[in-house]
C-alpha cells in the first residue's frame, strides 16, 4: 500500500491570504483539485509539512469574455466545466476538446486548468513509487543527481504533458499570477523552461498562485483542433498532443497558423514554417509539406511509454490530421 506522508491542510478564504500563509508556513505545497500532486505525495515525489487549499477562494473562480472579447478563465475552473461550458466551446473549440480528453470523467470534475497548467513534468524514471526510485539510485529530477533518458547530469527532458498547454501556446494566452512580490503577467508562451526539475521548468516567481488565464480574441475566420495520441482512449497521459489554431478569410485561405507539439520534451513546441500557409488554401499537398515540416522538427525523448522513432512518425501523421480538421 502506497501512504502518504503527513501534513497539515490550511484553508485561506484569499489569494493574499493563501500567498502569506504559504510564504509563512515555509514547506508548503498549494493544492487545487489534488488529483496530480496527492498521487505523487503517495509516490513520496514531495513531503511537504503543509498543505494550501485553494478550494474556498472565490477570486481563482470564474469564466467570462470581456468587454475586448478576451476570455477569461479562473484557475479552478474545473476541467469538466472548460470541456463543456458553451463560451470556452465557442470560443476555443481545440481548449475544450482538450480538456475533454485529459484522464477520466471523476478526474476532470476534480482537476483544474490551474492544476493543468503547472503539471509537474512526467518521466518513466521518475513517476515510480521510492522503492523503485531508491533501486535504480534515483534521477536527477528526484533524489539523485543523473538523467537516465540523457545520461547526463546538466539537465532533466522530463516532459511537460499537460492537453490544455498547447493549445493555450497555440492561442497565445497569458497567465495572471500573485505572488508575494505582486502581481505577474506571463505569456504561456515564454513559461516554460528546457529544465524539467520542478523548481526549473516553468519561470513563475516562488511562492506564486496561478490566478487565471486569459485567451486574446479571436480574429475573424478563427478555428482551432487538438489532437491527441495514447496508448487508450482514456485515462491515459499524451505521448504526443497537437494543438492547431488558424484563421481564414471567406474563400477559404489561411490568414493566420500555429501548430503546437506537446509531451515530446519539458517545454511544448511550437513548429517552425508554418507561415507557409498564409495566402493560401490548406490542399492535401501543403498539408503534406507543413506536416513533414513537423516530423523534421520533433525530437521526443525516451521518457515516456511509446518508441521515440514511433512517436516521431506520428508527429507527421497527428499534425496532418490536425489541419484536415482545421481547414473550413
Amino acid at each position: 500500500m502506497l501512504r502518504m506522508p503527513s501534513f497539515e491542510v490550511h484553508h485561506p478564504t484569499s489569494v493574499a491570504e493563501a500567498v502569506a500563509l504559504h510564504e509563512q508556513l515555509g514547506d508548503a505545497r498549494y493544492l487545487a483539485g489534488g488529483t496530480d500532486l496527492l498521487p505523487n505525495l503517495k509516490h513520496h515525489l514531495h513531503a511537504p509539512a503543509h498543505l494550501v487549499a485553494l478550494q474556498r477562494v472565490p477570486e481563482l473562480r470564474g469564466l467570462h469574455h470581456d468587454d475586448d472579447g478576451a476570455l477569461h478563465l479562473g484557475a479552478l475552473t474545473s476541467l469538466h466545466t472548460l470541456a463543456t461550458d458553451p463560451i470556452v466551446r465557442g470560443h476555443a473549440p481545440a481548449l475544450a476538446a482538450a480538456a475533454s480528453m485529459i484522464a477520466g470523467p471523476q478526474h476532470r470534475h476534480m482537476g483544474t486548468l490551474g492544476g493543468n497548467v503547472l503539471l509537474d513534468t512526467r518521466c518513466l524514471f521518475y513517476n515510480q513509487t521510492r522503492a523503485w526510485r531508491q533501486a535504480l539510485g534515483s534521477c536527477l529530477k528526484a533524489e539523485g543527481t543523473w538523467c537516465h533518458v540523457i545520461g547526463s547530469a546538466k539537465g532533466c527532458v522530463a516532459a511537460q504533458s499537460s492537453d490544455t498547454v498547447p493549445v493555450l501556446v497555440a492561442f497565445d494566452a497569458q497567465l495572471h499570477a500573485h505572488s508575494p512580490q505582486g502581481e505577474h503577467v506571463i505569456g504561456l508562451r515564454s513559461l516554460y523552461g528546457t529544465d524539467g526539475r520542478l523548481d526549473r521548468h516553468t519561470q513563475l516567481p516562488p511562492g506564486a498562485i496561478l490566478t487565471r488565464i486569459v485567451v486574446p480574441p479571436a480574429a475573424p475566420g478563427t478555428r482551432s483542433v487538438y489532437r491527441k495520441l495514447r496508448t487508450r482512449a482514456a485515462v491515459d497521459f499524451p505521448q504526443l498532443g497537437v494543438a492547431a489554431v488558424g484563421a481564414f478569410d471567406g474563400e477559404g485561405r489561411c490568414t493566420a497558423l500555429e501548430v503546437v507539439l506537446g509531451a515530446l520534451l519539458p517545454q511544448p513546441r511550437r513548429l517552425r514554417h508554418m507561415e507557409r500557409a498564409v495566402g493560401e488554401v490548406l490542399d492535401d499537398a501543403l498539408i503534406e509539406q507543413l506536416a513533414e515540416h513537423g516530423y523534421k522538427q520533433a525530437r521526443p525523448q525516451p521518457q515516456l511509454h511509446g518508441d521515440v522513432a514511433w512517436r516521431r512518425q506520428m508527429v507527421r501523421v497527428e499534425v496532418a490530421r490536425a489541419l484536415r480538421a482545421l481547414r473550413p
